[in-house]
This record gives structure tokens, sequence and C-alpha cells, in this order.
């Protein structure tokens, strides 16, 4: 099944960035206002730009790199100017613009041949584990902190139908080994320490949170209010939401290091593993080296 990336122009001359497996179905739901809110009020829209892939994870990857890029850049991509892309690019990587310093508006032109999963404006495309039960779905993930409260988004792009996803029991409760079945997941440390946090948020809504004092070692549940956990399930995406205090177990003073993770399960009993960093060999997402992404402090006002 072909995957598209596409590009519309609102009737304001914005440009809006999406991805599909049906792109005549999907440039219909734009028109009748059916999809993405962002459209709704910009009618009409039309089509200036699209290019077709194989799987929709490098379709996904194409999308979160082009809306990375600024309006200039976008419209030299549908003008098929790749010697402006290219010098743009090339002007760009002096000057990085989000604190891990790389944004998709670093990579070079390689929409037509290989795209770069890279990190844009909070938004990351997570890295699943080789496992085949990854085939057809992408993982993006988002978080952002405010003083000692950390803001978390999940989004699972593909066909959902395809994964276990438990009923829900009841007001939900913190519960152990959520990581056995479809779960989301954060570890959060202190910047430069070996201690972390382990946050598991099941589609339940159910959660768990765990200390450890190095990796795998010291386990401990602090006392901890329970997250704010939304849950929202189309045939084609889920998304999950929550949101966190983390007040008198982190310093709302200094950075803090993440991986941010996912487990999913299919009805077949396979789990793929998904991850913003792997270490070498079997999936480890406590591993010192997969806490790639940097939140800091707050900027005083």
């Amino acid at each position: 099944m072909p995957f598209w990336t596409y590009m519309l122009q609102c009737r304001d001359r914005t440009l809006y960035v999406g991805h599909t497996d049906d792109l005549e179905m999907r440039l219909a739901q734009h028109q009748q206002g059916k999809f993405a809110s962002y459209t709704l009020p910009k009618h009409p829209v039309t089509l200036v730009w699209c290019e077709e892939f194989p799987t929709r994870y490098e379709a996904l990857a194409a999308e979160r790199q082009i809306k990375g890029w600024r309006k200039e850049k976008k419209l030299a991509l549908i003008r098929g100017d790749w010697d402006l892309i290219s010098r743009l690019s090339r002007e760009k990587k002096e000057r990085p613009s989000t604190s891990s310093g790389r944004t998709g508006e670093d990579d070079p032109p390689a929409i037509s041949n290989s795209v770069r999963p890279e990190p844009v404006e909070g938004r990351h495309l997570l890295i699943p584990h080789a496992c085949k039960a990854a085939d057809g779905f992408a993982v993006t993930a988002e978080a952002e902190r405010e003083g000692t409260e950390l803001l978390l988004q999940f989004s699972v792009s593909g066909p959902v139908d395809l994964i276990v996803l438990p009923p829900t029991a009841g007001t939900p409760e913190r519960r152990d080994e959520l990581w056995r079945h479809t779960c989301f997941e954060a570890f959060v440390r202190p910047a430069l320490s070996s201690a972390y946090f382990e946050l598991n948020l099941a589609p339940t809504a159910d959660w768990a949170l765990y200390h450890f004092d190095a990796p795998r070692t010291g386990m401990a549940s602090p006392t901890a209010s329970a997250p704010a956990v939304s849950v929202e399930a189309t045939p084609d995406l889920l998304t999950l939401r929550a949101s966190i205090d983390f007040a008198g177990l982190l310093s709302p003073a200094i950075p803090w290091e993440l991986n941010l993770t996912a487990v999913l399960e299919d009805h077949s009993g396979q789990k793929s593993y998904w991850a913003l960093a792997h270490p070498p060999g079997p999936p480890d997402f406590h591993h010192p080296d997969c806490f790639v992404l940097h939140l800091p402090p707050p900027t005083p006002s």
C-alpha cells in the first residue's frame, strides 16, 4: 500500500502539511471540512505538492521534516527548486533553533531519496527496534515542562485495530507491569544524574511511577499525584495525552533529560518497542545513553 505526504495551500496563502494512505479521500475530507481543524476555516484549499512513499513511517517522517521548514523552503519544494532548498539548508546549519541543536530545517533536500526522522519543534519520531510487528505504524511523542509539571503526548499512526487496547475497567488506578502490554512511557532524570524516574501510561489511563537509583537498580515507588490522562482512538490514529507534576521529586531549577518510549502489542501477542534512541543489542529503555531529550528549566520572566 502506498502512502502520501502532501501540502495544501489555504485561502489565506498559508500551507498545511499532512500524510495519508488515501490521498483522494483525504483531499475530499479537507474540502468538506471533515479533517484537520487548521484547514476548516481556511477553505478553499488546493493541493500544491505530494510525494508517494512505500511505508507510513517514511511518509510521516517527511511530513515532520517539511513542517520544520520555513515557508520559503516549502515554496521552493513546491516549485522543485532544489538549488534554493540546498542553499537554505546550508544557511540554517549555522544557527540551530532548538535546545538539542537539531531541527528538520537542518536536513539536506532528501525528500525523494531518504528522509531523516529528526525532532522538529518538540515533536519527536520514535524509532522502532527491529521487529516485524512495527510495520505499518509510526509513533511520535511530544514533551514540554512547566516548572515541575511534565506534559506529554504520544500518537500512533497506522491500523489501530491491530493493536491490543485493554478495556477500561472503572476508575484509572496506579498499577504495576503496565509495560507488559501496550503502554507509553517517559524516563526522566535530572541532568547528569544516574538516578531517574520511569512513568508508565496505559491506554486505559492507568499509570505507574517508579524511581531508580541507577539503571534497573534500587527501584522504589515514590509518592506522587495521579497524572491527568486522556486517550482518543480512531481507526488510524491513537493519541494519549498526559500531565504529571514532579513537585518534590525533581527540581524546577535544573535541566531534565528524557527518553520517550512506547510498547505496542498486537493481537498475536507480538510486541514492538519504540524509543527516541536504542542502545546496541536488545531493547533497553533504561540504558543511560537513551536519555537524549533535553528539557531546560523555564526562563524567568
